[in-house]
């Protein structure tokens, strides 16, 4: 499995933002006084914004009001320090780049938050592009993020082109705009997946 240009997703694939996004989605939603559960939390992980909102069940002038206070609790320094690297991660990345092969973070977070949580982290690395939601208008699986990648990066969508991620949307988006797919499955909840699956990031080297 050799690619020449790896995207990644970011929540649940480079970084375990579980712990961090449990409270962020919960700040926004108490905003309206919806008091999501922590199984309804977990579940909206793995959607673009839209989705969770149209999964809440809540009225659609709420939107807004619930998006600006998760993008609000997103960037508050206690936040951003529950979110911890997978333990792979920068290694991973590090070998990639070593083997002079591009790297891209790709995600329905915002760019900003991305590279907050990059800095915090103190994962100084060479990525290509840095393709967050304040970039495109459609969230994934629509393939606009990922183009919006390959735009920058001045390459055509083909077989060479992968995206990494860790919900079954993410493969599905970068299938969608006609790169390959890769479903990282820390967890096995995926064994009958058919496409390309690894169990963590060190399985794509």
């Amino acid at each position: 499995m050799q690619f020449s240009v790896y995207l990644f997703d970011f929540d649940g694939t480079l970084c375990d933002t579980r712990e961090s996004l449990v409270p962020v989605f919960r700040a926004g939603f108490d905003k309206i006084g919806y008091h999501a559960t922590p199984e309804q939390c977990e579940r909206w992980m793995h959607l673009n914004l839209l989705q969770s909102l149209v999964d809440s069940g809540i009225a659609e002038e709420d939107y807004q009001t619930v998006v600006d206070g998760i993008i609000d609790a997103l960037d508050m320094p206690e936040s951003i320090a529950l979110i911890k690297a997978f333990q792979e991660t920068e290694g991973v990345l590090r070998q990639l780049v070593q083997a002079g092969k591009r790297i891209g973070i790709v995600s329905n977070n915002t760019s900003t938050h991305i590279r907050l949580v990059l800095k915090s982290l103190g994962i100084d690395l060479p990525f290509d592009c840095i393709v967050g939601s304040d970039m495109f208008s459609n969230g994934k699986p629509h393939p606009e993020p990922i183009l919006t990648a390959l735009s920058i990066l001045g390459i055509e969508a083909d077989s060479s082109v992968c995206y990494v991620g860790d919900s079954l949307q993410d493969p599905e988006c970068g299938e969608n705009a006609g790169i390959s797919g890769v479903l990282v499955d820390r967890e096995n909840v995926h064994p009958d997946y058919q496409g390309i699956r690894v169990f963590d990031l060190g399985g794509l080297l």
